[in-house]
């Protein structure tokens, strides 16, 4: 299961500036006044309608536009913002701060490319503006162009070291490249310079996580905890690690945290279900995930959980649609195809079972049981040639599996190349002298041979081991042994 991205909030430059109040009316000067008093104490509505008003009456300059996009975006109004911003730059194009907030402004409505132009061009003008560095590597990582966001995030620390947040970013971008040292380093840095900071907590715990030291991941998450109570995210996370670490109890009690936080949290939802199938209580179980699709409908690793609950209950009519659509919202799922295909199985549909292995084998084509699966259905549907490639590439992933050797000469066998497949039986013996299908199936290829003699003692050896309850995904069909008694008999 996978954790969402969280990097600080982009911060926003405001510039005080000196407003070109000489020639105006009295009205018009009190208007931009007050206005600026009213955006100092956070009233930005109240902010917007002066800022406004002094417009009408006169005021023409760029820091009255540059001011009142501020106010216009600290009340969620972004496209207005953008738009007093870009008058701001059209009355003043060297006006950095304004580029540099305009970029920002497009960063919050996902127009990265739109944001990069900005950051960029306020660079030009001022190459040492550290703020635009950090909101540009924010802006690239939101096109997961890691390495130059983490190029801006380094320049950004050059012209400012003790920007906590650059080295936060920075080390979240290392850690989506998978390169752990240097994120958890960053981490380090950004605690070091506030240790009162909760976000590199979590991101620190989130790496620690990706490393496997769950122990060291709940410790840092339970500091974000507890500098951040209402952190619903860290929670989550949180829970994550006790699962992973077989604490399904404290998993549960995280979950409940992070949904009382926040109840349209569909992710924790969608864990805190699976978590109660692990416990057993398969009802409660499908109501959580059921209620994490009605909050997000789009997630595809409930539709999965779903189907595979369902498909463990032995209703695969319903987790075929569940397996279904949760290919449609993320078709690189290659064990979803593999679950589908064993519901298509049981369902007495061979061939779209195979199609979707076929799928499953492409993601994921070292899987040797899907490819031992796929290779019986190719097998059974006539296709020895693939079957023999496909049971050859699981030998050669697995060359000690006495299943995979077996495997490969019931295929060859079916080829007409007997002593090849001999010669696989003979491998599959030795690595397992309990293997009775291969004894089996050997006798059968001596017998091909016209060699009675090694045919009857590999029958008789193989009928000497008792026959073991089949338990794999395979569909191949056993020799039947009491007619090989029966052979025996009349000989």
């Amino acid at each position: 299961m996978r954790s969402s991205i969280w990097v600080a909030t982009v911060l926003l430059s405001i510039l005080v500036a000196v407003s070109l109040c000489e020639g105006l009316e009295p009205a018009a000067e009190q208007y931009l006044e007050n206005a600026k008093v009213a955006q100092r104490s956070g009233e930005h509505d109240k902010a917007v309608d002066l800022f406004t008003r002094a417009i009408k009456s006169g005021v023409t300059t760029a820091d009255v536009y540059f001011r009142r996009g501020l106010s216009y975006e600290r009340i969620g109004k972004t496209k207005q913002a953008i738009e007093d911003y870009s008058k701001a730059i059209q009355l003043d194009p060297k006006l950095e701060t304004a580029l540099n907030n305009r970029g920002s402004a497009y960063y919050r409505m996902g127009e990265y490319d739109n944001a990069i132009r900005d950051y960029s061009r306020a660079l030009e003008l001022n190459p040492a503006y550290a703020l635009a560095y950090y909101n540009r590597g924010n802006a690239y990582h939101g096109k997961n162009d890691y390495e130059k966001s983490i190029a801006d995030f380094s320049k950004a620390i050059e012209i400012n070291p003790s920007d906590r947040d650059a080295y936060n970013n920075r080390g979240w971008a290392y850690l989506q490249k998978n390169d752990l040292q240097h994120a958890i380093q960053d981490f380090n840095r950004a605690i070091e310079l506030d240790p009162e900071y909760a976000l590199p907590y979590y991101n620190r715990g989130n790496a620690s996580m990706k490393a496997g030291d769950n122990d060291a991941a709940i410790r840092d998450l339970s500091k974000a905890i507890e500098l951040s109570p209402d952190y619903a995210l860290a929670y989550f996370q949180r829970g994550n690690a006790h699962f992973r670490r077989g604490d399904l109890d404290g998993a549960i009690s995280d979950y409940n945290h992070s949904i009382r936080i926040t109840p349209t949290y569909a992710d924790a939802y969608n864990n805190r279900g699976w978590i109660f199938f692990k416990k057993g209580n398969l009802a409660q179980s499908l109501r959580d995930i059921s209620k994490a699709l009605s909050l997000n409908p789009k997630l595809a690793r409930a539709y999965s959980n779903r189907g595979w609950i369902e498909k463990s209950l032995g209703e695969c009519v319903k987790a075929i649609p569940d397996f279904t659509k949760a290919l449609e919202l993320e078709e690189a799922q290659a064990p979803v195809y593999v679950y589908r295909s064993e519901c298509l199985l049981e369902m007495n549909q061979p061939d779209k079972a195979m199609k979707d292995l076929e799928h499953a084998a492409a993601l994921d084509p070292q899987d040797a049981d899907t490819l031992a699966t796929l290779g019986v259905l190719k097998e059974n549907s006539g296709d020895y040639d693939a079957a023999v490639k496909l049971f050859t590439s699981v030998v050669s992933t697995d060359p000690n599996s006495s299943n995979a050797h077996f495997n490969l000469g019931a295929a060859l066998a079916r080829k007409g190349m007997i002593s090849q497949a001999i010669r696989e039986f003979s491998r599959s013996i030795q690595l397992d002298p309990q293997n009775r299908e291969a004894f089996l199936n050997r006798a059968i290829a001596y017998e091909f041979q016209g060699n009675s003699e090694k045919s009857r003692a590999d029958f008789v050896q193989g009928l000497r081991i008792p026959a073991k309850e089949d338990t794999s995904r395979s569909l191949r069909q056993h020799v039947d042994a009491d007619r090989v008694k029966e052979t025996l008999a009349a000989r």
